[in-house]
């Protein structure tokens, strides 16, 4: 079978299912499996596809079929110029948290190299940018699952870039204790979507992501009050800065429960869609 005959089959089956951007989708497919660009597909429209190939092409297609993502499906993605591998214990990164990343190192900046921390840092995504858009900076993550720091290892490895791992519960008093103090920058993406939403999340969210990662049960400031008690024992130097991701229907309340702490300056920020979904705390 030809690549555009095979590739229109594929679209097909995809758009019966109703998956969003079936096309792109497709593509993804088909660049995973003939390990080619996109450019490539349309040059060589008429090309054959090997049989193998074409066989686990369709594979794949029925998968995400099913509404699996096809991050997981293809184990990997790309996150700022950096190729990750994924599994469904993690995460899939999101151009929000792109632009998180962007946002912290703008924030962040100094002249000196920093100290920088992620908190929950799953498929090791926002560390890795971090480090690897400042090499000279000393890199720490931390999440609660050792299946989810397996990942980041495995990422941290195939990418080149040195950054330590550190198993840890955001909920314990020992959290500082474990991960260090005194961070020029901390960063975090905590779980904020409220158990209640749960069921209105689209099935590739709902039936593949974990849900660790996602809900943070009734309270949807759990986490950043968790890591408001951590700034108190010293998580952050003096002048260091927080970037935090946040649930767009919490921004505001975000905002407050760091302005209540002395001596913090608060800046929230929208993402590219125009929604309050980060906000930047700055000791001083």
């Amino acid at each position: 079978m030809r690549v555009k005959e095979l590739f229109r089959k594929v679209e097909a089956l995809l758009g019966q299912s109703s998956i969003p951007d079936s096309y792109r989708t497709a593509v993804w497919i088909f660049r995973d499996v003939l390990q080619c660009e996109s450019s490539h597909l349309i040059s060589h429209a008429e090309n054959q596809v090997d049989r193998k190939d074409a066989t686990r092409i369709l594979s794949m297609a029925e998968r995400c079929a099913t509404h699996e993502p096809v991050q997981y499906v293809t184990g990997s993605t790309e996150f700022r110029g950096l190729q990750l591998q994924l599994s469904p214990q993690v995460l899939i990164p999101r151009p929000e948290t792109e632009q998180l990343v962007e946002i912290a190192l703008e924030a962040g900046r100094q002249e000196v190299p920093l100290r920088i921390l992620d908190i929950g840092t799953g498929s090791g995504c926002i560390a890795l940018a971090v480090k690897h858009a400042l090499p000279d900076a000393s890199v720490t993550a931390c999440d609660i699952s050792r299946s989810a720091l397996r990942v980041a290892k495995t990422n941290a490895v195939k990418n080149g870039l040195e950054v330590q791992l550190i198993v840890a519960d955001l909920s314990s008093k020992s959290f500082v204790s474990l991960v260090g103090g005194g961070y020029n920058l901390v960063i975090a993406n905590p779980p904020y979507i409220p158990n209640r939403e749960y069921l209105g999340l689209p099935r590739m969210i709902r039936d593949y992501e974990p849900e660790t990662a996602l809900l943070c049960g009734d309270d949807p400031l759990k986490f950043y009050r968790l890591i408001a008690s951590h700034l108190a024992l010293g998580l952050l130097e003096q002048r260091g800065t927080l970037a935090l991701e946040v649930h767009a229907d919490y921004a505001e309340s975000v905002g407050e429960l760091f302005w209540q702490h002395r001596g913090l300056n608060i800046q929230k920020k929208h993402d590219l869609a125009g929604h309050p979904r980060f906000v930047i705390v700055k000791s001083v």
